[in-house]
């Protein structure tokens, strides 16, 4: 294909390939622009009443706009072969982002929060993506996050014939025909070939969140189907298990997200974003204060403008609510000041009280 020109787009190179079809970098001779272009199976030349479908359904997907959402400029065909242009964003995904201890806060709500909300946006026009995962998750050259590959599982798994698709598409992890998805990022109702609703992308919202926090999956397996297993029958670690600078109420977030049955999730994509928009704000703004790992609270947050908090004879601090350190039973830890810093200040200390 490279090379080649499939109508006016003139191919230029390979950018990638899964069971979706092949993905590649091209050249709109007609607008001298950079597109990605996506070619779908064969199965989709085959059968007219398929594409027909196709056709009509995807349109109904590139009526998304929405920034942190990849735009689909049009769905055509030449040469008997179907494809999809779309805008072709030059970032890395999510998934070279994601070191190996997982993200910083700051980078976590930097990346949750428009994720969240590109999927409330698309949810809210009944599209559900079905392949959430970071690796369909772009940035483009000012660092906007991009979401790719909306409807589209949905669309090529129903213009697929069943009985000829092969359930696992060899080479790639993602899967065709009753179970569309990628392994790692199913839901557990996917994973099992049930009927599924914006509920599921909750899920596998989730795991690409916790994903994000720690540098590891949730649920692993040495393959598909042991991966499948863990999904529908494994509790993963707390978070905070992981990763104690990451506050419990992340974790919160992230539990729910997870649960197995759909009725116990967050219901909508719109309240898991405004969850997360909730808690940094209380974060940003000092409302929640710091704890130490082992439970008992610091009295007080930093002052205005502090960057940077260290404590003196203790590690392992986490936040929570201010509203915890008013219980007259707490304990305060055996701590004798806590210092904090931000250059050219010179430190500031704050003397704690005794413990009773």
């Amino acid at each position: 294909m490279i090379g080649k020109t499939l109508a006016h787009y003139e191919i230029l190179e390979k950018l990638g390939s899964g069971g979706m079809g092949d993905v590649y970098k091209a050249r709109d001779t007609k607008l001298g622009r950079e597109v990605a272009l996506k070619v779908l199976p064969e199965e989709f030349s085959k059968d007219d009443e398929r594409r027909k479908r196709f056709m009509r359904e995807a349109q109904a997907i590139a009526a998304l706009k929405h920034p942190n959402i990849v735009t689909i400029h049009s769905v055509e065909e030449a040469d008997g072969v179907s494809f999809i242009t779309m805008e072709y964003v030059e970032g890395g995904t999510l998934t070279a982002r994601i070191p190996g201890g997982g993200v910083t806060l700051d980078e976590f709500f930097a990346y949750a929060i428009p994720l969240a909300d590109a999927i409330s946006s698309a949810h809210d026009q009944g599209i559900s993506h079905r392949d959430l995962k970071p690796a369909n998750v772009m940035f483009d050259r000012d660092g906007r996050l991009k979401v790719l590959d909306f409807g589209l599982a949905k669309l090529i798994a129903q213009s697929v014939n069943l009985d000829t698709a092969p359930t696992i598409v060899q080479g790639s992890d993602t899967a065709v025909g009753q179970i569309m998805g990628t392994a790692a990022y199913m839901s557990p109702e996917q994973a099992e070939g049930k009927e599924i609703d914006g509920r599921s992308d909750i899920f596998s919202l989730g795991i690409v969140l916790y994903e994000m926090a720690t540098g590891e999956r949730p649920f692993k397996g040495d393959t598909q189907i042991s991966t499948i297993s863990s999904i529908l029958k494994d509790t993963p670690k707390h978070i905070s298990e992981i990763k104690r600078e990451i506050p419990r109420h992340v974790g919160r977030i992230v539990n729910r997200c997870l649960e197995k049955n759909p009725d116990k999730r967050f219901q909508s994509a719109k309240d898991v974003r405004n969850d997360l928009e909730g808690l940094k704000k209380e974060i940003d703004s000092g409302e929640l204060s710091v704890e130490m790992e082992s439970g008992p609270s610091i009295i007080g947050a930093p002052p205005s403008g502090a960057a940077a908090a260290s404590e003196t004879s203790t590690p392992g601090l986490r936040v929570v609510r201010r509203s915890c350190i008013r219980s007259r039973s707490m304990r305060l830890p055996q701590l004798k000041q806590i210092t904090y810093s931000r250059e050219p200040w010179s430190s500031i200390i704050l003397p704690l009280p005794a413990a009773r």
